[in-house]
């Protein structure tokens, strides 16, 4: 049974889990609003998920600061966008959002320092799983919301938009793909859980979490394959991941069109390629700082120079382009430096113990790095980015080896009674 100590701290957590994935709570939004925190029941919400998830840090508030110290580019990565205030065109909504963006990278240590990688993926698995249900109930008893006005009729569910949808129903795949199950109970819910999250993917059509997805499955079926199961060297299987992926694109690359026709896209990416080259243009104006953290976006003549040009609201739709046009070239290098060390961590995480859990930390970031691609979630307000920070400062051997996370800190041994 669980104490009332890991009641609270499991409450907490799966409550900020669930404000950051955006479901339901995009209802609250007022028209012209677009974030959550834009109006003020938006930050209530979040400031009361961020207070509960600090008090859940008290305990282990040495653990934190560690952890902290440890991945000295994230504090510095936080730091830089509080000091871009100062160049901002918009300095008090560039504070907010820095503030907003801090609460969800320390939800991404208290991720990393509470739960083990098994009790984060249960908790993810409740809560996607919960998701799927309610966007399937909303779809066919409320097809007003639950499904887009558009004339492609897509699937949005219990969110804004389907993007965001099918974003963290790819998620939920990639969660119960990798969740350890035991028991004939565990194994059908599972299995269930993958099918829903699949057929509520595809009937979003959204393309950039699909194709992130597939890229991280086969990614880790690669490495698992050739480093866990062959013993080849790393630089090996990453040259000839490379070698693969180069053929591929090779292959498809002439034949894009009918390519892009069978996904419903246009060899533009829906506009994508148009808005990067415009993005691009103005980094070359601050390649250095940017434009401040949120800064071109929200209120900047630049941004309205391009929402005409384009004729509706826009952001970078690649992740990349967007932090270094927002915290210049210094952002970005101090983002690929903390994404680069959980790189190398869940290589080591892997290699410690082999299991299905253990392969968590590859599976998301490669997920995270190929949706970047097409969307943006670094260094952002969102749940990918707390999961990005749980699985970076979580897989460090130094402070969480395996063998040291089968003590106290199961939250879900009571939790997993209730399946």
């Amino acid at each position: 049974m669980m104490t009332r100590r890991q009641l609270f701290e499991w409450l907490a957590l799966a409550n900020c889990t669930f404000m950051l994935s955006g479901a339901i709570t995009t209802l609250t939004l007022t028209p012209g609003d677009t974030a959550l925190e834009g109006n003020a029941l938006g930050r209530l919400m979040l400031s009361v998920s961020y207070f509960l998830v600090a008090l859940t840090l008290i305990a282990c508030r040495r653990e934190a600061v560690l952890a902290v110290q440890r991945n000295w580019t994230l504090a510095a990565l936080v730091v830089l966008a509080f000091a871009s205030c100062l160049w901002a065109e918009t300095p008090a909504f560039t504070f907010r959002r820095c503030i907003a963006v801090t609460g969800a990278t320390l939800f991404g240590v208290a991720l990393a320092v509470k739960l083990t990688l098994e009790e984060q993926l249960r908790m993810l698995s409740w809560i996607f799983r919960g998701i799927a249900i309610l966007s399937l109930a909303c779809v066919i008893f409320l097809p007003s919301y639950g499904i887009s006005v558009s004339e492609e009729q897509e699937w949005r569910g219990v969110f804004g938009y389907k993007n965001a949808f099918g974003a963290m129903m790819a998620i939920s795949l990639l969660v119960e793909w990798q969740l350890p199950t035991r028991g004939r109970r565990q194994k059908v819910f599972n299995v269930a859980a993958m099918l829903l999250s699949a057929v509520l993917l595809f009937f979003s059509n959204s393309v950039t979490p699909m194709t992130a997805l597939a890229g991280a499955f086969i990614l880790v079926g690669i490495y698992n394959f050739s480093i866990l199961r062959l013993r080849m060297p790393l630089y090996a299987t990453v040259l000839a991941t490379l070698v693969i992926f180069g053929l591929g694109f090779a292959l498809v690359a002439p034949q894009s069109e009918a390519f892009a026709a069978l996904l419903g896209r246009s060899t533009d990416l829906t506009g994508r390629t148009e808005i990067w080259r415009w993005v691009i243009a103005f980094i070359q104006e601050r390649p250095i700082l940017g434009y401040g953290y949120s800064g071109f976006w929200s209120a900047s003549a630049e941004s309205d120079t391009l929402e005409r040009a384009i004729g509706r609201h826009l952001y970078s739709h690649n992740g990349y382009l967007d932090t270094i046009l927002t915290l210049g070239a210094l952002g970005l290098s101090l983002a690929l430096i903390f994404i680069g060390t959980g790189v190398k961590r869940a290589y080591g995480w892997s290699q410690h113990k082999e299991s299905r859990t253990n392969l968590w930390p590859v599976a998301l970031l490669s997920y995270f790095l190929l949706f970047n691609m097409g969307e943006c979630t670094i260094f952002l307000q969102d749940l990918q980015w707390a999961l990005c920070v749980a699985a970076v400062a979580g897989s460090d051997l130094a402070l969480f080896a395996p063998e040291a996370n089968l003590g106290e800190g199961s939250l879900f041994m009571a939790a997993d009674s209730l399946e």
